[in-house]
């Protein structure tokens, strides 16, 4: 079970209260360690200790509140301190093998450590030292440490006491107000009055163990501030009317913005998700292995025929829609995913109710959490007609369908997917940069990898969309003499980041500085980045790239001009030449480590041929490889 900094605060103040309301701290100590142990997982030792470090007492708890005979793993521990006296030590067995890091707990359970000393401070039973503060005094200061106030209401004369705290938070004066709940209530936003009165209406018939309630609040400034109120009520008539009531009050706001800010973001995606074609969503194993899929685009109920709801508690039932040839495959592939943190990505039949049959290919990206489960955030279509296609295309016009389907099926992918993708590239970059809300190291790694794998997929989706332009006739050129000098050391200063990382040297021959070419500038500088980059990525630690630019034989009654880029790199086999510039097809490299689609080379020999012009290749296994493009000289 995992909890929120704002669940271990409501936690400390619980057990604060508890000692109020029974004045017995060893009580509200045991309370505080069972709730802990149960809501980590872990088994909890607190040891009360005397100021010369003796042992008074210690208490011990584990999942399920029963105690262990022998605790498992080695203990982080906590250090309880308060008015600069050490009281006690909070030890949590098995936590930095349960994946908790001892900074980021700590910090975590700050309010509920301030809480634990304090309590320790005013335990007597144990020991006949009186404390070092009175009881309020103490549980304020307590509370205090975690952004929290205390306040006290006499109720039959209406008297609200130790208020000051919380009037200054929202800029305020005593004497400006009033120390009364009416005063107080004309604070609070009319929308929200009747709701909290009956919140403590329900308190006060014992319909609930204690009041609490959230509402809006009118700072100094006009602006609506939002307060989490906790109460109990701690003193009672003979009559059985409420006669004094004590509680905390801490300021939500911030809490408040995060998760309107956050739901703002989830709808945002809903209505990116309506266009994209298929699925986007998010699936997690936990430690148990029980499968959730904790968000699916609407699209998921009518390609899958899902119930969203079911499918985010259990997906069990999802799982066993899965044709059973292929079942046991796409349990190993998630299950080897979540080991390796591997990119998933697998093709596999669902029964999808009234649609019968379908074939689904899905991708996604896992990440490991806390609790020792693994997320994933990922996407999945429908490509059952494409693989229907795909065995059709023996018959011609099955295969002129095929084709006219891949080319509609990426050319819309292509449009709709560079939306949310740069969204999230954008939300990554802000992630990066925002001063106001620092990332940890950790955190900014991965979102780092998050940005790099953004940037890949959108180059990739460039890449498809000039694909299908082409294919389609629609991409146009616009031909002007273009000097070769500056575009070539453009394009080598732009990728030296890369070979330098690499540890590859880039030289440029240049035969003639006046030498142009008659081509489209953008698209000549798009055709070299493709030849460099890809001989950069599969050349060598210590080799190099060379970029010779030459003239040409006349041809044709017109004058020539070559450009060569040759490396040192690992070399393309002479089986697979005749298939370098097929579209998706990477060869040997398809099972290789470094990145890449397959259609950059297609690509490249689709805007050599717009330009005039022609590209030819040669290699040598081991040695390396040559791509010459001839192109008319301006």
């Amino acid at each position: 079970m995992t909890s929120s900094a704002a669940d271990w605060q409501a936690l400390a103040h619980e057990a604060l209260l508890d000692h109020v309301n029974r004045g017995d701290a060893r009580h509200a100590l045991q309370m505080l360690l069972s709730a802990l142990s149960l809501r980590l997982g872990l088994h909890c030792t607190l040891r009360a200790e005397r100021a010369d470090g003796g042992l008074r007492w210690q208490d011990e708890a584990s999942p399920g509140i029963t105690a262990a005979a022998a605790p498992q793993g080695e203990a982080m521990a906590f250090g309880l301190s308060r008015l600069g006296r050490r009281v006690g030590t909070l030890l949590l067995h098995g936590a930095a093998q349960s994946g908790h890091d001892a900074a980021e707990l700590g910090a975590q359970l700050g309010p509920l450590r301030l809480s634990a000393a304090a309590l320790l401070l005013n335990d007597t039973a144990a020991d006949p030292a009186p404390p070092r503060a009175g009881t309020v005094e103490m549980i304020r200061s307590a509370l205090q440490g975690g952004g929290t106030f205390v306040w006290e209401w006499d109720i039959d004369s209406d008297w609200l006491s130790d208020i000051d705290d919380g009037l200054e938070q929202l800029g305020y004066a005593g004497q400006d107000i009033g120390r009364t709940q009416e005063a107080w209530n004309r604070l609070i936003h009319p929308d929200d009055l009747a709701a909290n009165h009956e919140a403590y209406l329900r308190h006060a018939r014992g319909e609930a163990d204690h009041y609490e309630h959230a509402y809006r609040i009118r700072a100094s400034d006009g602006r609506w501030r939002w307060y989490q109120e906790r109460g109990r009520i701690v003193e009672w008539h003979d009559d059985g009317r409420p006669r004094r009531m004590l509680g905390t009050q801490t300021d939500i706001s911030e809490q408040r913005e995060r998760e309107q800010a956050a739901s703002l973001l989830t709808a945002r995606l809903e209505r990116i998700a309506q266009h994209v074609p298929g699925i986007l969503y998010q699936f997690e194993l936990d430690a148990e292995l029980v499968p959730r899929f904790p968000y699916m685009s609407e699209r998921a109920r009518e390609l899958l025929g899902v119930d969203l709801a079911r499918a985010a508690a259990d997906a069990s039932e999802l799982m066993e829609r899965i044709d059973p040839a292929d079942r046991d495959g796409v349990t190993a592939s998630i299950v080897e995913s979540a080991h390796a943190l591997s990119l998933w990505a697998w093709e596999f039949r669902v029964h999808a109710g009234a649609q019968g049959m379908r074939w689904i290919r899905a991708t996604s990206s896992p990440l490991r959490r806390a609790d020792g489960g693994t997320v994933w955030h990922g996407y999945m279509h429908d490509v059952t007609e494409l693989r229907e296609l795909e065995h059709a295309r023996q018959d011609k016009a099955a295969a002129e369908a095929a084709n006219r389907a891949k080319t509609d099926f990426l050319s819309r992918m292509s449009h709709e997917l560079r939306t949310p993708l740069n969204a999230v590239l954008g939300f990554s970059q802000l992630l990066e940069i925002d001063r106001a809300d620092r990332l940890s190291d950790g955190q900014r790694r991965r979102v780092k990898l998050i940005r790099e794998a953004g940037e890949h997929l959108l180059q990739m989706i460039g890449d498809l969309l000039d694909l299908t332009r082409i294919e389609s006739g629609s991409l146009q050129v616009q031909i002007d003499a273009v000097p070769m000098q500056a575009l070539a050391e453009e394009a080598l200063d732009m990728l030296r980041p890369l070979a330098g990382s690499s540890q590859v040297q880039l030289r440029l021959q240049l035969q003639d500085p006046g030498l142009a070419a008659q081509a489209d500038r953008t698209r000549l500088r798009q055709v070299l980045l493709n030849l460099l980059s890809n001989a950069i990525k599969y050349n060598r630690a210590g080799g190099s790239v060379d970029l010779l630019i030459a003239p040409a034989p006349p041809a044709d009654g017109r004058a020539w001009l070559t450009i060569r880029v040759q490396d040192t790199g690992v070399g393309i086999a002479a089986a697979d030449m005749p298939h370098l510039f097929e579209p998706f097809n990477r060869l040997a490299q398809a099972r290789g480590a470094i990145e890449g689609s397959g259609i950059g080379l297609s690509v490249t020999r689709a805007l050599v041929t717009l330009m005039q012009g022609r590209i030819q290749a040669s290699s040598q296994v081991g040695v390396g490889s040559s791509f010459e493009i001839t192109l008319p000289a301006a």
